[in-house]
This record gives C-alpha cells, structure tokens and sequence, in this order.
C-alpha cells in the first residue's frame, strides 16, 4: 500500500508540471508542515525568488501547488505512512521531488515571516 501512494505521488508531481510548463522557468523549494490533528497544511514558507512568488501567484500554479500538498498529507496520514506531517517540495528547472522530513524538523516559528 505504501508503494501505492508513493506511485501516486510521483504521478500527482508530474502532472503538476506537465499541467505548468512555467515550473521548468523555476528553482526553490516549498517547506510545508501539517500539525498532528490537522489533515491539511497549517504552515508552508516559500523559499524563491520575489518575481518567481509573483509568477505562482498570478498565474494560479501556487493554490495548485497548496492543493497537491494538502491532497499528499491527507494520503499519508489516511494510510498511516510516516513521515506525513512535514516535508519540502522541491523545485529544480521543472523537476519536482518532495521530501519528506521527521516530525519536528523545523518548528511552525520557522514559518514566520516567509514568503
């Protein structure tokens, strides 16, 4: 089962930038948590640049992006696979790849303050 969701993370990724060729213009990463009794995200801290923030916001690609990692968290947590709660959406000229990170890896003051 673990395997599936893992397939299905990979595939909801790739039809991200398949659907948002502009992703292949950007590089940064998304650090996003989701506290225990939350099953959607509670805090995320965009790591890119000013322009780049501008362009997600305008063209739509970042409430796409918030939706598939709401949507990852809930899978996870739903089937029980650990790490679910917080993780790093990293985004390199169009390749896409999450990493999940241990619970408590960057506490929610982390997530002040950022973009």
């Amino acid at each position: 089962m673990d395997n599936d969701v893992i397939l299905l993370e990979q595939q909801s990724l790739e039809a991200l930038r398949h659907n948002y060729p502009l992703l292949q213009q950007l590089s940064g990463n998304i650090t996003f948590v989701a506290e225990a009794d939350s099953p959607t995200l509670t805090a995320t801290a965009w790591h890119l640049t000013e322009a780049d923030n501008q362009i997600l916001k305008q063209s739509g690609v970042k409430s796409a992006i918030l939706e598939l990692l709401d949507t990852l968290v809930e899978q996870r947590k739903r089937q029980r696979i650990r790490p679910n709660r917080e993780g790093c959406l990293l985004i390199d000229a169009g390749q896409l790849l999450v990493e999940w990170l241990s619970d408590g890896s960057i506490p929610l003051s982390g997530y002040k303050n950022a973009s």
